[in-house]
């Protein structure tokens, strides 16, 4: 393998890892928002239960 075929083969590896990155991270933001939403039902839920 060359030194261009291992530029090339690394700059793909890195590409498709960034790829994976970016979906992960649109997945934990989906996550954050999922749960922010829960707490705020949660707040707003247990005003009705207050003594």
């Amino acid at each position: 393998m060359t030194s261009l075929e291992r530029i090339s083969s690394s700059t793909e590896e890195n590409a498709a890892g960034t790829e994976e990155v970016s979906e992960n991270s649109e997945e934990v933001m989906t996550t954050m928002n999922w749960f922010n939403g829960n707490i705020s039902e949660l707040k707003k839920n247990t005003g009705h239960f207050k003594i």
